[in-house]
């Protein structure tokens, strides 16, 4: 094959990105997001950060959510007064409310958080799912450099410092491809665990369908049963009727702009950023999902290998769905964590590091990007993951890859 003429080969392997900046670069990113935290800390008083909002501010709601379950009133999570009233009292001086809009079965996985008090809660929190994300992440690319490329990803500096659950999704996401050829019961049960954010999921069931993954699918829909039930009994059917009477709230936030679009990276916010209005950003979104959806249906269906087509999927997942926010983008690590390994053990297509640097960057260069020009470069990251997946699936499917060159 013509290397030189054929984007679907290999390329010669003399590139800028060498193991020694692959070494290098990391560690000095980690250290200055260390010191930029520990100097945020430090700059916070009675538990506020410099901008008023609480340490951990996205997991005030998490643990303020727990405080009311265990006080009986799980269904007061969607009550922005009673909420808020928790999260005023846990942390005094904070001047604005931090919304639930999470399913029960979300519900129940936060349920023990206010068991601690509230800056153990989120130290804790944060540093188990970041060990179990930096530990799927490196199983999916193995190699010693991985651990110190997933730590410095500024992906996980953003979800560490908000508290939220993106490390979370990203450890039962690529757990789940992880275990699907060699265990797919357990991948299933993981992707059931994923139904707490259910449109994060959308395309989970069409790519098992399409690739034949009966035992996975079956897995995943018994598992996801199973825990809205154990959700219902530990919660309550009250909490249910909230969170369907709270999907009207939620659509009207990110419609209004109270949720800032400069940090979440759909097209239908990249099109509400340029002035476009609702009705056709949402028409926009929606041939977009279409679009990826069959896609993802295509890939699976042609059989390619698990690590380009799960990395097909994970960054399609981030397409389809128009709420998806600055701490969901540490799902990214997955597609590049397969992609990565993928390439650098049987040969590398032509742009691929270059695509894979820029998206490890993009959660760091997303929101100012916007601010300063209102061009969502969140979006068009997500465009470039899902492209080169997809050409990576291709070169797979006509067998421009074969052995490890590696």
């Amino acid at each position: 094959m013509a290397q030189a003429q054929d984007d679907l080969s290999p390329v010669a392997d003399s590139h800028w990105l060498t193991a020694s900046r692959l070494t290098v670069y990391p560690r000095i990113f980690l250290a200055v997001f260390i010191m930029s935290a520990s100097g945020w800390m430090l700059l916070s008083q009675d538990m506020l950060d410099p901008q008023g909002k609480p340490i951990g501010y996205d997991f005030i709601t998490f643990w303020s959510a727990s405080q009311l379950s265990l006080g009986g009133e799980p269904a007061a999570a969607f009550d922005a007064a009673k909420l808020f009233e928790v999260e005023q009292a846990t942390v005094p001086g904070i001047d604005k409310p931090f919304l639930w809009h999470y399913p029960p079965t979300f519900q129940l996985v936060t349920l023990p958080l206010a068991l601690v008090p509230y800056i153990f809660s989120y130290l804790i929190w944060a540093s188990l799912t970041l060990l179990a994300f930096v530990l799927v992440i490196a199983k999916l690319a193995p190699s010693p450099r991985t651990i110190w490329i997933a730590l410095a990803f500024p992906g996980t500096y953003i979800n560490f410092l908000q508290g939220q659950n993106g490390f979370l999704t990203a450890a039962l996401f690529g757990g789940a491809v992880l275990c699907l050829e060699k265990r797919p019961i357990l991948a299933g049960i993981l992707i059931g665990l994923l139904s707490y954010k259910p449109h994060l999921g959308l395309l989970i069931p069409l790519a098992l369908i399409c690739g034949r993954q009966w035992t996975a699918f079956i897995s995943a829909a018994v598992t996801t049963v199973i825990f809205a039930l154990v959700a219902t009994l530990a919660i309550g059917t009250e909490s249910w009727v909230a969170f369907w009477n709270d999907i009207p709230v939620v659509r009207l936030v990110v419609e209004q702009g109270l949720l800032p679009w400069t940090e979440m990276p759909s097209l239908y916010t990249a099109l509400r950023l340029v002035g476009l209005s609702d009705v056709p950003a949402y028409v926009a979104q929606l041939c977009l999902a279409v679009a990826v959806a069959v896609a993802v249906a295509l890939v699976w269906l042609r059989r390619v290998p698990t690590p380009a087509a799960a990395a097909v999927l994970v960054s399609g997942t981030l397409l389809v769905t128009p709420y998806s926010f600055n701490y969901d983008l540490t799902l990214l690590a997955v597609p590049m964590a397969l992609l990565a390994w993928d390439g650098y053990r049987h040969g590398w297509l032509r742009g691929e590091r270059e695509v894979l640097v820029l998206i490890w960057l993009l959660p760091l260069v997303m929101a100012p990007i916007a601010i300063v020009t209102s061009i969502q470069v969140g979006f068009l990251g997500l465009v470039a993951m899902f492209a080169i997946a997809l050409r990576r699936a291709r070169a797979w499917d006509r067998g421009a890859l074969s052995e490890p060159t590696v």
